[in-house]
């Protein structure tokens, strides 16, 4: 076998590297879509956090307290997801 420079090895990665971004284009095997009812409920049953949502929730108003109007709670509350599962927590408060 042949022994190869570490200058050789280096150009010839930096070569393969260039022509694999250069070639590079948009992925289109993967599209995100907003989900549908049926798989947000599913989704919902599937966690089974509701309880513990609720106390996030309660906690968070809580914390506001006096200083916020209900319609400012509610919009920070649609802002929060679960730190657990990722659940969103709008719609609870």
């Amino acid at each position: 076998m042949e022994k190869v420079s570490r200058r050789t090895l280096m150009m010839a990665l930096l070569a393969g590297g260039g022509a694999l971004v250069g070639s590079s284009r948009r992925a289109s095997a993967f599209t995100a879509d907003a989900p549908s009812a049926r798989i947000l409920a599913m989704h919902e049953n599937a966690c089974g956090a509701t309880a513990s949502h609720k106390e996030l929730v309660a906690e968070v108003d809580s914390i506001l307290g006096d200083k916020y109007t209900a319609a400012e709670k509610r919009q920070i509350v649609a802002g929060l997801t679960c730190p657990i599962c990722g659940c969103p927590l709008a719609g609870l408060f």
